[in-house]
């Protein structure tokens, strides 16, 4: 049996499901393939390496904010009007 995605102006238009090859609801939003994924990580079908975090992961000296003199950084299309209440 093939599985045929359809047309991309098709999926733009409404959700897709690729496990039940259906526009019921979006892949993403599918619990019953979440439920299978969840199901094969508890019976170790599925090894999910584990995330490392530093210790600190916002360490202070490199988010530090320099106050003397503060600027903002805006879009080039805000400048013109930024320029008259001398941002």
């Amino acid at each position: 049996m093939s599985h045929v995605i359809p047309p991309l102006e098709e999926l733009k238009r409404r959700g897709y499901c690729k496990f039940h090859n259906t526009f019921s609801h979006a892949t993403n939003d599918c619990n019953v393939l979440r439920r299978q994924i969840q199901s094969a990580v508890n019976e170790g079908r599925i090894i999910v390496a584990q995330m490392k975090v530093d210790q600190n992961p916002f360490p202070a000296h490199t988010h530090m904010l320099e106050l003397n003199n503060p600027k903002v950084l805006i879009r080039p299309n805000q400048a013109e009007s930024a320029k008259k209440k001398k941002i």
